[in-house]
């Protein structure tokens, strides 16, 4: 999860320090939802539990001024 927030960090900062771009960002929202579904065998020993993560980032830019 660390590495993720990193990566975006950096992803972030890479667009505001580029100065060709005819836009900016102005607001970046990242939000992640965690899951976990038990998915029930016939056989008690083969029950299984599958965790997943949905990561969604949206940034808006403006126009430069």
């Amino acid at each position: 999860m660390r590495i993720i927030l990193l990566l975006i960090t950096l992803f972030v900062v890479s667009c505001t320090m580029y100065e060709g771009l005819a836009m900016k960002p102005h607001k970046t929202t990242v939000t992640t939802v965690y899951g976990q579904d038990e998915v029930d065998k016939a056989n008690d020993n083969k029950d299984q539990t599958k965790d997943s993560m949905q990561l969604t980032i949206k940034q808006e830019f403006i126009w430069k001024e």
